[in-house]
């Protein structure tokens, strides 16, 4: 959380910066247990919501550069782990900066495509063929983790495309490498 969430050199889950997207720039939220301008009135559901469906206190569509796609497989158990976490860290009042995206971006209501066309609800479940190590593994990297995240190839609309998963790729102006277990491209050898 930290990544996105903390101003270098500020504090600590208190937002206040910028995620640079296609389409402009989305502030990132405080996500402090600050009542006023955190988190601090979210209830165990709403924090569930917010992680399992990308859903807001107040019924929003959260944008998916927060990557409520990956923690929808997390288990309700370990959401609110979280935020058990998050409530235990300092609370600091940090109002959220303006969004600052165009065009139809700006509009929350134009999620509705996007999530209707890209995101399904689900908590992982886990492969009966494969060990429970495996299956942990599988778990961490496709919720909690979102390695795919940066190392999937992404759409023109900021979706990760699932075919060709982990394999690596552009993003945000760097490069992602490929996380398969491909022996000449990949982590493999």
């Amino acid at each position: 959380c930290v990544s996105c969430h903390t101003v270098p050199g500020g504090a600590a889950f208190a937002g206040g910066q910028y995620l640079p997207t296609p389409f402009g720039s989305l502030s990132v939220p405080n996500i402090t247990p600050d009542r006023e301008t955190g988190i601090g009135e979210w209830s165990d559901d709403d924090f569930y919501r917010a992680l399992h469906e990308g859903v807001g206190r107040h019924g929003e569509y959260l944008y998916p550069a927060f990557p409520f796609p990956w923690y929808t497989r997390l288990t309700r158990t370990d959401v609110l782990a979280i935020k058990a976490y998050l409530f235990s860290q300092p609370a600091v009042h940090a109002p959220r900066l303006p969004l600052k995206l165009s065009f139809p971006a700006n509009q929350r209501s134009t999620l509705a495509a996007w999530r209707a066309l890209f995101f399904k609800p689900e908590e992982f479940s886990p492969d009966p063929k494969q060990s429970a190590q495996v299956n942990r593994g599988a778990y961490l990297v496709t919720g909690l983790g979102h390695c795919g995240e940066c190392h999937n190839h992404h759409n023109i609309v900021g979706a990760s495309r699932w075919s060709g998963a982990l394999e690596g790729g552009p993003i945000e102006g760097w490069y992602a490498p490929n996380l398969t277990s491909d022996t000449h491209e990949g982590i493999g050898s």
